[in-house]
């Protein structure tokens, strides 16, 4: 069962203030060490937050923010499968699927592991398994 990292609903709520704060900010650069502090994520730039904003939802866009970076966690290849099943079929919200992209990413060593699942060369779940996989 694919687990996801818990977020702090205060962290949330604060968050989605200073987003709102900063897409009406004349000078929004000036909110970037405060959203650092907040997200745990140094080297953020505010740019990154106005870029998203266009095309992800508020709530999305806090969540992804909010999630911490995945670590290696030696996963079977059955719980590979079941998370990429899951993305496949687009169970979940933008930031959970951003999120498993990670995973996805740090346990396989595919870095272009989105463009293997929703733009494949072959159109067959299973096919798309095995190659992540390297069982191909």
């Amino acid at each position: 069962m694919i687990q996801f990292p818990e977020i702090s609903q205060e962290k949330f709520s604060e968050l989605s203030d200073l987003i709102e704060q900063i897409n009406q900010a004349e000078h929004p650069e000036e909110f970037e060490k405060q959203l650092q502090t907040i997200t745990g994520k140094q080297g953020l730039p505010v740019s990154q937050v106005l870029e998203y904003w266009g095309y992800i939802s508020l709530e999305d866009l806090v969540s992804s923010l909010l999630m911490p970076e995945p670590e290696k966690q030696n996963l079977s290849d059955a719980e590979l499968v079941e998370i990429i099943t899951a993305v496949y079929d687009c169970r979940y919200s933008q930031a959970e699927m951003d999120y498993l992209l990670k995973v996805l990413r740090i346990e396989t060593g595919w870095q272009d592991i989105s463009d293997l699942i929703f733009y494949p060369e072959i159109d067959e779940l299973s096919a798309i398994i095995r190659k992540i996989l390297g069982k191909d």
